[in-house]
Formats: structure tokens, sequence, C-alpha cells
């Protein structure tokens, strides 16, 4: 009698935990959007040469933390010229690299140095296209960089962008003239502002998962 009353019991217990992981889980996809093809973006400018010349002085290296109108290298007198040439840092922030050595020739637009501002990061996510109607900007976001998994962070999604991510990209992902056309779920950029960074180096190119408040 025991066994014949506790084997209904379990099959009721295991249909609502079913019914429970389940309603759960539409509860979850309606509330949050998820992704973890994200990442840390920043404005990176490269200072270039305006002529050529041959690159008298360079007066910052790697690491270094600038301010706008800086001057991080000079060119030597044009002929002609008794001054140098003044090259300057367009932005404050952080030497990422210098591409040119003291004394080397260079030739108009070459670059010399790459700038970023630390204090200008974001988030870049990519959303799938059929997700995409439900993203708007100031929803709130839950941001996680793998770097500091201890850490929490928020944003603000910020701006969608008007296009694919495949319209960026330097190669076509597929020839539509030759026939053997495979459609392909697209991917739209989504900027998100962050709050905050908590005192922590967040640099781009550093790799983010972040959920979407999207109800």
């Amino acid at each position: 009698m025991r066994r014949i009353i506790l084997v209904p019991l379990l099959i009721c217990v295991a249909l609502l935990a079913v019914a429970g992981g389940i309603g759960y889980w539409i509860y979850d996809n309606y509330t949050y959007y998820r992704t973890d093809d994200a990442q840390i973006t920043g404005p990176m400018v490269n200072v270039s040469a305006p002529s050529a010349g041959q690159l008298a002085t360079l007066t910052v290296k790697q690491g270094d933390t600038i301010t706008a109108g800086q001057t991080v290298a000079t060119l030597s007198p044009a002929a002609g010229t008794n001054a140098p040439q003044n090259i300057s840092s367009p932005i404050s922030g952080v030497v990422l690299q210098t591409t040119a050595v003291q004394g080397q020739l260079v030739s108009a637009g070459l670059p010399i140095v790459q700038v970023t501002d630390l204090k200008s990061v974001d988030v870049t996510a990519y959303i799938d296209e059929g997700a995409i109607n439900n993203v708007k900007t100031g929803q709130d976001v839950d941001i996680h960089i793998d770097a500091y998994s201890d850490t929490s962070f928020t944003g603000k999604i910020q701006q969608i962008v008007n296009a694919t991510a495949s319209q960026f990209s330097l190669l076509p992902t597929q020839d539509n003239g030759s026939g053997n056309f495979t459609k392909v779920g697209q991917r739209i950029p989504v900027v998100i502002s962050l709050d905050g960074t908590g005192g922590k180096d967040v640099v781009p190119g550093m790799s983010v998962e972040v959920t979407i408040h999207i109800h």
C-alpha cells in the first residue's frame, strides 16, 4: 500500500520539477538576454607623421600617460625651413605602442604612436538579429569581465548600431553570385556604457559576458 501511494507521489514531484524548470526557463528568457560575444572597446587613435622626414625625437614610450595636445615626437626641419614639425596627440590617454624609433625616416601618414583613452571605455556586445527587437537604448545591463570574475559591473544600452557586424568585415562572408547561398544568422553590435570600473584596469579587448534586462 505504501509503495502504491509513493509511486504517484514521486511522479507528481517529478512533473512539478519539470514544470518549474520550464517555467523558470520561460521567465528567464522573457526577462533577460545573455551573450558572451562581447568585449571591452575604446577609442584608439594613431598619431601619424604629417609629412615625410626623419624622426628627430620620440618623447614617449609604451605605457606613458599623456594629455591632449602633448608633443610626442618631432620631425627634422623640412627643406627650406628652420623649425622642426611638432607631432602631438589629439586625445588624452595611455600610449599603447610606438611603431617608429628615433632617427627613422618616416613617410607622410605613417603611424608613430597609438593612444587609447582608458576613461572612455565601453562594452560592445553582438546580439542575434532575432532578439534585437527586444533590445532598447537605456536598458540595464549586468556585466562580467573575464579578467575580474570576482567583480560585477553594471551599465546601460547606449547605442544600437544600424548595421550588422558582417558589414564591417574586411572580407565578404559569402558569395551570393555563386548560386550557393546559405542563410546565416546575423549579429548586430550594441554599445553598452559602463557605470564605473571599480578601480579595475579595464582595457580594450577584454572578454565580457553581458546580461541585458529586456523586460
